[in-house]
């Protein structure tokens, strides 16, 4: 664990460090749509590990039907019901390990429609005491189509597998005349399918609403931080200006005579404030890389719950020697751009953590750092991902924000990322020490 103490205000914050070596990618990659977020990417593996559940209780519930029918189908169709648990189990073990795969719940409604369809090869003759055990898979189906697809593809493959039910059962294979009637069964099943469409739509919608709202609170924080930093150095601007412009000009007004010795130094003290004030906020003055990580991990505070520390190395040279610096410029465009990938990565990614790494070393004297030391941070995170050419000029937080804000600054900016396989924003200072 790492303590960091804001300054003025002497509240410590936490941060955890992670090695870098602990931190390797799953052997399956996370995929998602892209609409996902944060929210709805947790409620989406909650409902691949619900739909399994409730797929396993069918599959308990149909064994006594299963039992019953075993001679009026042949054998190989108990393997759609071998299927159906093996596509369930897959639901369990992805929704476990958080893992979100739009495929499989397709892959259960295929399956289960495929039931449907096959069961006249099946019949092998006789009257049914009861409905077939298909049935009752159907409504999973839908629930998986609602989420994995949208609703009213959920709505047409429940008219089209009815429909095939109906025909079936109806001019092919017949049910005993006690058993309750088919168009009760399937007038039950239809309204139980549509509460059940219904339900996962609410759902969805409900959870986009939070997203919708966390990623319009981030932004509210980040937009509050930056106010917060600029109100910040206006008032100590106003108040160096305060304490020393006044006291000399108040000191020289009380003095008689020719200017006191003591009103020529507050005035000339007064002046070498404001001009050290003037270069700092303009560029020219230096700061230190110890004091520039304080200053990432302050910025980075509105998302302490979730950032994960590693690889800081403050000491570019070796003990002993004199610390490195960077111009101010550089380390508030370095600020700047390693909060907006962090931002960035919290409200698009959909992952719980973000990893922020730096490091570092000696170089080459370079026209623009003749120190001879570069520096360089890592944010990455595990999350969705997104297909890089199709970011538009309008993504200010990717182009301008990160790329532009580096670029400017003398550094380089490379962004590696894939649809389900999670961002990595690289920034490198300066750009002419990389090979």
């Amino acid at each position: 664990m790492s303590k960091h103490v804001t300054p003025g205000t002497g509240r410590v914050r936490t941060y955890r460090k992670v090695p870098t070596r602990l931190r390797r990618k799953k052997f399956l990659a996370i995929t998602s749509p892209e609409e996902l977020g944060l929210n709805s990417y947790r409620a989406y593996w909650l409902w691949m590990t619900g739909i399994a559940l409730l797929t396993v209780a069918l599959f308990v519930a149909a064994l006594p039907i299963l039992w019953q029918q075993q001679g009026f189908f042949a054998p190989w169709y108990t393997f759609f019901l071998a299927a159906i648990l093996g596509v369930a189990a897959m639901l369990a073990i992805f929704g476990l390990i958080h893992s979100v795969q739009p495929w499989i719940p397709l892959l259960l409604a295929a399956v289960v429609g495929l039931g449907v369809l096959a069961l006249p090869l099946a019949w092998n003759g006789g009257v049914l005491l009861q409905y077939p055990w298909i049935g009752g898979f159907i409504i999973v189906s839908l629930c998986s189509i609602t989420l994995a697809w949208s609703p009213w593809v959920a709505l047409l493959y429940m008219l089209g597998v009815e429909l095939a039910y109906g025909l079936i059962m109806a001019q092919l294979i017949p049910v005993d005349s006690r058993a309750e009637s088919l168009g009760a069964v399937m007038f039950g099943r239809i309204c139980y399918g549509l509460i059940s469409i219904l339900t996962v739509v609410m759902t969805t919608r409900a959870v986009e609403k939070l997203d919708q709202d966390y990623t319009e609170a981030l932004s509210q924080e980040l937009a509050l931080t930056r106010s917060r930093s600029e109100t910040a150095d206006q008032e100590r601007v106003d108040r160096l200006i305060h304490d020393n412009v006044m006291a000399a000009l108040l000191d020289a007004s009380r003095a008689e005579g020719p200017l006191a010795r003591r009103t020529r130094e507050l005035a000339t003290r007064a002046l070498e404030v404001l001009d050290h004030e003037n270069d700092r906020l303009s560029g020219k003055t230096t700061t230190m890389v110890h004091v520039l990580m304080d200053e990432i991990m302050e910025s980075l505070s509105p998302w302490r719950a979730r950032v994960r520390f590693s690889n800081l190395l403050p000491h570019i040279r070796p003990v002993g020697e004199p610390r490195v610096f960077v111009p101010t410029f550089v380390a508030q465009g370095l600020t700047q751009a390693i909060t907006e990938a962090v931002s960035n990565s919290a409200r698009h990614s959909g992952a719980d953590v973000t990893y922020v790494s730096m490091d570092g070393g000696q170089s080459p004297p370079t026209p623009t750092n003749p120190e001879g030391f570069y520096l360089r941070f890592t944010v990455r995170d595990e999350g969705r991902g997104f297909a890089l050419h199709e970011v538009g000029a309008q993504r200010l937080g990717v182009r301008v924000s990160i790329v532009e804000n580096i670029e400017t600054v003398g550094g380089d900016a490379q962004l590696r990322s894939a649809p389900g396989r999670g961002t990595e924003v690289i920034l490198t200072w300066p750009k002419d020490a990389l090979p």
